[in-house]
């Protein structure tokens, strides 16, 4: 059954640095009906929020869902919002979770891996809680990850997440660190429901884990070619385009 089609909502987490405005656009061009049933919601250590590791990050989702009166629901998530949706169909254990939507997000990294993220998740860290915005976030967005965006396209990101609390982000950056999050990545298959991954062809990292997960059975991906990391921010439609046909 696509989604477009159920009786589900649509509950959209965003990534780090971000708030439940990225998803503004998108909710506009969704159809009605779909529309009327998503929400977005600010992740713990973002727009005030209190940080919260992973395991209270599943509490503060549940506590949203129930706020909002939904019954079953679509979890959204794009990179950080994504480990949480991930994180939270493997630990809820809530019927009521129907399907997950990925976009640029990591399934988990491995032992060998883990201890070198370790150490440059804590440069992370200690750069959020110590300099300036601007000179944090031009450092951000020069990571090779964000290599699709242009440099305008940048300077736009970096101006709209400059108006932040640092200090909560760097808590926030450290509880919720990929090297903190169970690796998930042999564990599609347990999962009853459908993933449904979305990646951008210019992000070689996220490219690479859809092609490592694409042999569940669960697992469904749609590669967005002229995309980086950042695809619905710059891509909005195209967003909407794979949401109104995933299947969960």
């Amino acid at each position: 059954m696509k989604l477009l089609n159920s009786d589900c909502s649509l509950v959209m987490l965003h990534g780090f640095l971000g708030n439940h405005h990225d998803f503004d656009e998108i909710i506009s061009l969704l159809p009605e009906d779909l529309r009327s049933r998503t929400i977005a919601i600010d992740l713990p250590g973002h727009n005030n929020n209190e940080p919260a590791n992973f395991r209270e990050s599943i509490h503060y989702i549940d506590q949203h869902i129930q706020n909002n009166n939904i019954n079953n629901f679509v979890l959204y998530g794009y990179s950080l919002g994504g480990r949480l949706a991930t994180n939270y169909a493997f630990n809820a254990r809530n019927s009521h979770l129907k399907g997950l939507i990925l976009e640029s997000s990591s399934f988990g990294i491995t032992d060998e891996e883990r201890k070198m993220r370790e150490g440059t998740d804590l440069m992370w860290a200690s750069q959020f809680a110590l300099k300036k915005p601007e000179e944090i976030l031009t450092n951000w967005y020069n990571q090779p990850i964000f290599d699709g965006l242009t440099d305008l396209q940048k300077r736009q990101l970096i101006n709209l997440r400059r108006s932040q609390d640092f200090h909560k982000l760097a808590i926030q950056f450290d509880a919720t660190s990929v090297a903190h999050q169970e690796n998930y990545r042999n564990r599609l298959n347990e999962l009853s429901i459908q993933v449904n991954y979305i990646y951008g062809g210019k992000d070689q990292k996220y490219t690479l884990a859809a092609q490592r997960e694409n042999n569940y059975k669960n697992f469904t991906s749609y590669c967005v070619a002229e995309a980086g990391h950042n695809i619905h921010t710059f891509f909005p439609q195209r967003i909407v385009n794979i949401i109104t046909k995933c299947e969960i």
